[in-house]
């Protein structure tokens, strides 16, 4: 049994949270990531679930986007997305988005279901991650590298070809790493994803998320907001060989940086 005091300090927990929500930063921030991690691996044995019978089906991944698109709702965060027609090519492609936060997977599940066959490449390391989480990355198709393997190029380059012949597009972040910090400027890409689409002839189709001025991990600041993803036209590799990689990667990296800078003036408008 709960003593009077016990129910007392429940009681007025409820308007304490409320006010430390609306007031502190940090709490705020606390709050709406410990939600998402909370939900995503709460979600992830029903995930696994519905998705075994079509174990590494390309579309699991739009199906699961629509089954979490309410989830992703609740932390206040808007999305538009631009240019949606570029994502409905029938052949395989390299989908390029920048990288800016583990949020940024809402963005992928607000772009999968318009690619209907898609899959992303990640790191191994993602396959071992906690929970039920890294099967359910298995499940939707997700294609693993191990950077420290000198084969890992070979069975990414495997899978573009796949791609090209069953029309999946691959999901990649050319950055490499997330890039969180403020001012508008992607980092240099990796050239995995260029040899990718050049060994496969795959088109590239940039993707670019618009900064998130609504979180800041340096300050601890997530707050409602706005993100705008914008889809560009898609770029053909067929003229491109390995001797030219460094044009097509100078190529996508300006197309997407200066877009990136259009949606910080659209959005400042």
């Amino acid at each position: 049994m709960m003593s009077s005091d016990t129910w007392l300090i429940a009681l007025l927990s409820f308007p304490t949270v409320y006010i430390l929500f609306t007031k502190s930063a940090k709490f705020r921030y606390i709050v709406k990531f410990g939600y998402l991690f909370g939900s995503y691996i709460a979600m992830t044995p029903i995930l696994a679930l519905l998705c075994l019978p079509w174990a590494r089906n390309p579309q699991n991944g739009a199906f699961i986007s629509k089954l979490m698109k309410p989830i992703n709702k609740v932390i206040g965060v808007s999305w538009s997305l631009e240019g949606a027609e570029n994502l409905r090519c029938e052949s395989g492609a390299v989908v390029l988005l920048n990288h800016q936060s583990v949020i940024d997977v809402i963005a992928l599940f607000e772009i999968w279901p318009h690619l209907r066959k898609a899959v992303p490449i990640a790191k191994r390391e993602l396959l071992y991650s906690g929970g039920l989480f890294g099967v359910c990355c298995w499940l939707v198709g997700t294609v693993f590298i191990d950077r420290t393997s000198a084969t890992s190029r070979d069975a990414v380059n495997d899978a573009g070809k796949r791609a090209m012949t069953t029309g999946t597009k691959l999901m990649i972040f050319p950055e490499g790493t997330r890039n969180g910090a403020k001012g508008l400027k992607l980092l240099p890409f990796k050239k995995g994803a260029f040899h990718v689409a050049i060994a496969a002839k795959a088109p590239i189709i940039p993707v670019v998320v618009s900064q998130y001025n609504f979180l800041d991990y340096k300050f601890w600041q997530f707050d409602s907001g706005k993100a705008v993803i914008r889809v560009l036209p898609a770029i053909d590799t067929e003229k491109y060989d390995r001797a030219h990689i460094d044009d097509l990667i100078k190529l996508a990296h300006d197309q997407m940086q200066d877009t990136l800078q259009e949606l910080a003036v659209k959005k400042d408008q």
